[in-house]
């Protein structure tokens, strides 16, 4: 399992491109996580649906996106929420480009993944498209914001973005009982997972499965920001972190 996952958009061929993150492919069965660049004049797919809940996270440029028959401007630090079998499409008419990520929930298979779609009207689609509030952080240490959740609709997956001051971060080693994901915006992030420590620049994926132990902070000077994903959506009443304690042990006996 890889865990720390940078995305390098050099690499990335020109006009449209996506890259698959995370997936059943790679060890994680809740899911779908994909990164994308769409250079000034080219798009996706044409008009299509999925047969699973989509997400897009605009994380700079803009975006044109059709939802059914309507079409909309989206800029960054924005959520457009696509529901199973609503007809989508986006592209990049402007002269900047636009970069966001994907989140496709639960993961369907590769094969029955895209199928083509004809235009139909779909109810509220604008209440489909959700922009972070930055002034409602308030410069607190660590601070949440949901745009995904129950309340919004969304039954497989939980989304937020997260506002980590320098020296903050979140609750000491814990695990969870649904799988995790960690998409670095702005600044960097420090995490260790089990007894190793990881460092998470900006554009860096971290994935943690159900049961891994682990615990993140802001390390720098700088504000941290990041997307996280909860997948599949923990039950009402479920405790998120369960709190653990490591031990580092010697061949004759512990530290």
């Amino acid at each position: 399992m890889q865990h720390i996952i940078p995305v390098d958009f050099s690499k990335f061929p020109r006009g449209w491109h996506s890259e698959i993150l995370a997936s059943p492919k790679t060890g994680v069965d809740s899911c779908y996580v994909i990164c994308s660049r769409v250079e000034p004049g080219a798009a996706g797919p044409k008009l299509h649906t999925h047969p699973a809940d989509q997400f897009y996270f605009i994380i700079s440029g803009t975006m044109r996106v059709q939802l059914g028959t309507e079409e909309f401007s989206v800029g960054a630090d924005t959520l457009v929420s696509i529901p199973q079998g609503t007809p989508h499409c986006n592209w990049n008419p402007g002269s900047e480009t636009e970069i966001h990520l994907e989140i496709i929930a639960p993961a369907p298979t590769f094969e029955s993944l895209v199928a083509p779609a004809a235009a139909h009207p779909i109810s509220n689609a604008a209440g489909l498209i959700r922009k972070v509030d930055r002034s409602a952080f308030r410069g607190d240490k660590f601070a949440v914001q949901f745009l995904a959740n129950r309340a919004s609709n969304s039954n497989h997956v939980a989304i937020n973005v997260a506002e980590v001051q320098p020296n903050a971060g979140g609750p000491s080693y814990h695990i969870h009982a649904f799988d995790q994901f960690y998409y670095v915006l702005d600044g960097g992030m420090t995490i260790d997972i089990g007894l190793t420590q990881y460092q998470a620049g900006t554009h860096t994926l971290v994935v943690l499965p159900a049961g891994v132990v682990h615990q993140n902070r802001n390390s720098g000077t700088v504000l941290e920001r990041h997307i996280t994903i909860l997948a599949p959506y923990p039950a009402d009443g479920e405790r998120l972190d369960v709190p653990v304690e490591l031990h580092h042990e010697k061949a004759f006996g512990r530290i």
